[in-house]
C-alpha cells in the first residue's frame, strides 16, 4: 500500500512538472550583478547636446533620456520618477495621447523588467515625435540591441554614439549598435 502511495505521489509530481514545462514559456532572465547606485553606468566619453526649436520638445526628449539613464542604471524608482515627470509635461493632444499613456504605465510599474518592456513602446512613440519636430543642433543616435526580447531586438535613442544598453543594464552594457542618426 505504501509503495502504491509513493508511486502515485511521484507520478503526480512528474506530471505536474511536465505540465509546467509545457505551459510556461521559459526565457533567460539576465539579472544585474551588484548594482552600485553611486555609479552612473550611462556615462560616456562623448555626448552631443541635442537642441530642439521648441522648449516642450526639448523637455520631452531630455526626460526620455533620463528614463533611459535610469534603466541603464537599473534604478526602477528613478525610472518611475522620470516617467511621471514626462507624463506631466505631455499635454492631452491627440498625437501625444499614446506617449502620455505609456509614460503613465511606466510610472506605475515597479518591476525593472516590465519597465524595460514598456520602454520599447515609449521609444516608438518618441521616434514618431522626433520625426515631427525640428532639431536645431546636435545629433540623436537610434541604437539597437539584437539580443533583447528573445532575439527580436529593441531600439532606443541616445545623445552619444557609445552604446549604453537600457534593456540589459550593467550586465550587457555595451551590447548594440547605432542604426540611424537624426540631425
Amino acid at each position: 500500500m505504501r509503495y502504491l502511495i509513493v508511486v502515485l505521489i511521484l507520478g503526480g509530481l512528474n506530471a505536474s512538472c511536465t505540465a509546467d514545462k509545457k505551459s510556461k514559456k521559459i526565457e533567460p532572465v539576465i539579472e544585474d550583478e551588484k548594482i552600485d547606485y553611486n555609479k552612473d553606468y550611462d556615462s560616456t566619453d562623448s555626448q552631443t547636446k541635442v537642441v530642439f526649436s521648441q522648449a516642450k520638445d526639448q523637455q520631452i526628449f531630455d526626460l526620455y533620456l533620463s528614463i533611459k539613464k535610469a534603466l541603464v542604471n537599473s534604478n526602477e524608482k528613478e525610472v518611475q520618477s522620470q516617467a511621471k515627470k514626462l507624463g506631466a509635461v505631455i499635454k492631452d493632444f491627440d498625437e501625444d495621447k499614446q506617449l502620455k499613456a505609456i509614460s503613465k504605465l511606466i510610472a506605475l510599474t515597479k518591476d525593472i523588467h516590465k519597465q524595460r518592456d514598456f520602454f520599447v513602446g515609449l521609444t516608438h512613440e518618441i521616434e514618431k515625435h522626433i520625426n515631427k519636430v525640428d532639431i536645431t543642433s546636435g545629433e540623436i543616435y537610434q541604437q539597437f540591441c539584437p539580443m533583447v526580447f528573445e532575439g527580436k531586438g529593441g531600439y532606443w535613442f541616445s545623445n552619444s554614439k557609445e552604446i549604453r544598453n537600457p534593456y540589459f543594464g550593467k550586465k550587457m552594457l555595451t551590447s548594440g549598435s547605432v542604426k540611424k542618426i537624426f540631425k
